[in-house]
């Protein structure tokens, strides 16, 4: 049971020790989650107002130019005067790349910007020209990226607002472009991590730019994938999902831009967030193995010291209980083990017998041949008893000097004589020399004595029947075995 009980605790230790681990990494992991969600909601909404900012500027920028286009007195003022009432609110909008007011046939009007564009320009085959003039209330309306007809030109998209005839009619588009790489601009500085990313998209999917910017991956429609529906379908929020565009897992906060048709995301590597946790994961898990692994090993080192300490206190009862001449049980397991057999026999109602053995002359012969033939005899005495015992129960004890007892559990008086006769036939045939013996040879005497325990009966009666059965046999002239009021009746050997 004590063992059972160490390697409970043992294991109660080591569970505690991976429990509160375990619930250390994961507390410490969702933090990190929490923290890496905060930072990129916060990024996108610095981003998104600036956007928005930018863009509604541009969008003024759009609205001004149609106002001063439908003046009355707009066609008798001077050039001069029509640039800077068409343009004039252009000079705050910094992410303008270019402002064309176009005819109905897509012919340049008017520009503004730090390009001027060339008066043979013709955008009637642009998407955002198209897009007005087949539809009569669709208000601003954000391009795809699109490469400029300049020289060099850059990918832009446009922002753009139909104009109209006082009847109604499509009278031509007011556009502001803007250049990717201004946009872009706005992000470099920003800290995402090498597999971070940013993402601008157009109300139905399409891609309009990306940081870090790869030209192959800009103008895609996304709009068909769930990772997109999700930020078309909602106003804004954070998720964590699998890039459609580079296959990288990423955490991901976006937010549709209020006034305008554009969803934007800030997206953290989830990679990155968590590596270091994952290194401080890596060195919790080892410290706790190494708990673990000590708690296991002290375990053990504490169970050999229990088995170790547990023999030694077995051998000291044992030592405690044995006699070290003989090797047999000493008086006091003796009186242990009839006390024990004695109450066992008042429970089942058996007979308990008694035998007790004394070496027949056995001073004279120490005197004769010293202690240390008479240790040997003692011993040869002792083999013999154990030998002649045969049943769990039965014990052969030392019960002092040169007396021996035997009890025999269950054995009545005829049993009980038959083993004790056999026992002192067996030690007179082994014919140790013994001069100082009538027989010339080594002999016992043996008292057998038996009752059937009553209750409440004395267990001092049965040791007093034993020790007077002895006491007969020696005087029946020793060599012999007598039990209690039997006649004397030589037992001596032939």
């Amino acid at each position: 049971m004590s063992e059972v009980y160490l390697h409970l605790i043992a294991g109660v230790i080591a569970l505690g020790i991976l429990g509160i681990s375990a619930h250390t990494l994961w507390m410490d992991r969702l933090g990190t989650w929490q923290e890496a969600e905060r930072s990129s909601h916060n990024m996108l909404t610095t981003i998104t107002r600036d956007l928005e900012n930018n863009i509604e500027l541009l969008d003024l920028s759009l609205k001004g130019a149609i106002e001063g286009l439908r003046h009355r007195g707009f066609h008798k003022l001077s050039p001069d005067l029509q640039y800077r009432m068409l343009f004039d609110r252009a000079v705050s909008a910094s992410f303008m790349g270019s402002l064309l007011l176009l005819d109905k046939n897509g012919d340049l009007i008017a520009d503004a910007g730090p390009i001027i564009a060339s008066r043979s320009l013709n955008v009637s085959d642009r998407e955002y020209f198209k897009v007005h003039k087949e539809n009569n209330h669709l208000g601003l309306h954000v391009s795809r990226p699109y490469r400029s007809k300049a020289p060099h030109g850059d990918l832009s998209i446009g922002i753009s607002r139909r104009l109209s005839d006082p009847d109604g009619a499509f009278a031509g588009v007011a556009m502001g472009s803007i250049a990717l790489s201004t946009i872009n601009q706005r992000f470099q500085n920003l800290s995402l991590g090498p597999l971070g990313a940013i993402n601008l998209f157009r109300s139905d999917g399409v891609l309009l730019t990306r940081y870090p910017y790869d030209e192959s991956q800009i103008d895609q429609n996304l709009g068909g994938s769930p990772h997109v529906q999700r930020l078309l379908r909602e106003k804004s929020g954070t998720f964590d999902s699998v890039s459609p565009i580079d296959g990288v897992h990423r955490i991901i906060s976006f937010e549709r831009l209020d006034r305008y048709p554009m969803v934007l995301t800030v997206a953290l590597s989830v990679e990155e967030v968590f590596s270091a946790w994952e290194r401080k994961a890596l060195v919790l898990s080892l410290v706790t193995l190494v708990l673990c692994c000590a708690v296991v090993g002290l375990t053990f080192l504490f169970q050999r010291e229990l088995k170790r300490r547990t023999r030694a206190e077995t051998k000291l009862r044992r030592i405690a209980r044995t006699d070290d001449l003989t090797g047999l049980p000493n008086r006091r397991a003796f009186r242990e083990t009839f006390e024990r057999e004695w109450r066992q026999a008042i429970r089942s109602g058996s007979t308990l017998s008694l035998l007790y053995i004394d070496a027949d002359y056995f001073k004279s012969f120490n005197d004769r041949y010293g202690h240390g033939r008479g240790d040997e005899v003692l011993r040869a005495i002792a083999g013999t008893l154990d030998g002649s015992i045969r049943r769990p129960r039965d014990i052969a004890a030392r019960y002092g000097g040169e007396e021996f007892a035997i009890i025999l559990p269950e054995t009545d008086l005829a049993g009980a004589l038959m083993i004790a006769d056999r026992i002192r036939q067996t030690i007179s045939a082994m014919a140790l020399v013994h001069e100082g013996s009538p027989y010339q040879c080594v002999t016992v005497s043996i008292g057998a004595a038996s009752e059937r325990a009553p209750r409440g009966g004395e267990r001092n009666t049965l040791l007093e029947a034993a020790d007077q059965a002895l006491y007969l046999a020696k005087a029946a002239g020793r060599n012999c075995v007598r039990s209690p009021g039997e006649s004397i009746r030589s037992h001596q050997a032939a």
